[in-house]
């Protein structure tokens, strides 16, 4: 039978490269997890203020004053900078008609390690729309 058996000085060529190889794979490898977990706080960002705009709509659906509604929004979203909160109510305000409260916020940490330039803020928007319930 053949025995493959390598020599010594082959050996010993070899004996850095998978120190090298963990090196060369282990950068893009740290990036692909950080990034993974950068979605992730952007996706928990943008489900928070999904979560406002929805909380935002129904005050605007029972009638209540649009100061009220911002201040809700604003407390119903901590993790996200609220820039902009829009209501917008039809003129009538009959019953059945639909309102619609939009929300713009700024994620403000989202950087990948290890590449330059990445570092910025990113604006989210959500909107919700419900019917109005009724008015006082």
């Amino acid at each position: 039978m053949f025995k493959f058996v390598k020599s010594k000085s082959k050996l010993r060529n070899e004996k850095g490269a998978s120190a090298v190889e963990l090196a060369l794979i282990l950068v893009p490898l740290m990036v692909l997890i950080f990034a993974v977990f950068q979605f992730g706080i952007l996706f928990n960002n943008w489900i928070a203020l999904t979560y406002a705009a929805r909380e935002g709509a129904r005050l605007a659906a029972v009638d209540v004053d649009v100061s009220e509604i911002s201040a809700k929004v604003i407390e119903r979203a901590p993790s996200v900078k609220i820039e902009s909160v829009t209501v917008i109510r039809p003129q009538g305000e009959e019953i059945g008609s639909p309102v619609t409260v939009t929300v713009r916020g700024k994620v403000l940490n989202f950087e990948l390690p290890l590449v330059p330039g990445t570092q910025k803020s990113i604006s989210l928007t959500s909107s919700a729309t419900l019917m109005i319930e009724y008015k006082y």
